[in-house]
């Protein structure tokens, strides 16, 4: 009986250090999702918006400039930094034409709806030659 206590025991130690794990993506698999879709990437310094590094695991930004869509990922190392920012991110982009700012646990992303489903792994790639205006751009 003791045994199969411990196994239980173990079993959910292992699962939760799994789910904790996978909060936040690596830096590198979405920034090859990003550029991989047309995006132009950039990292970032945390001064550049105003943030402690010794807050953030890692800041960058991506733009593809064929359809102007745009993102800022930023990854905090704790979800409550991440909230503060969210929050003021939300203030700073309020009015019509203001990005999206979306908060998935440790990680903040204020970007266009065709960046932010690439992130949410929901398409978001837009055709060059019909950009969803309902006007063929010329090439």
């Amino acid at each position: 009986m003791k045994k199969t206590k411990i196994t239980v025991v173990v079993a959910i130690l292992i699962a939760l250090c799994c789910v904790s794990v996978a909060c936040v993506p690596s830096r590198d698999a979405c920034k090859t999702k990003y550029e991989s879709a047309g995006y132009t990437t950039t990292p970032l310094s945390a001064n550049t918006l105003e943030l402690s590094g010794e807050d953030v695991d890692f800041i960058y930004c991506g733009v593809r400039e064929a359809s102007s869509d745009y993102i800022r990922v930023v990854a905090f190392k704790k979800k409550d930094k991440a909230t503060e920012y969210a929050e003021r991110a939300n203030v700073e982009n309020t009015g019509e034409g203001a990005y999206i700012v979306e908060q998935h646990g440790k990680v903040v992303l204020v970007g266009t709806q065709n960046a932010l489903d690439i992130y949410n792994n929901k398409g978001g790639v837009v055709d060059d030659k019909n950009d969803g205006s309902g006007e063929e751009t010329e090439e």
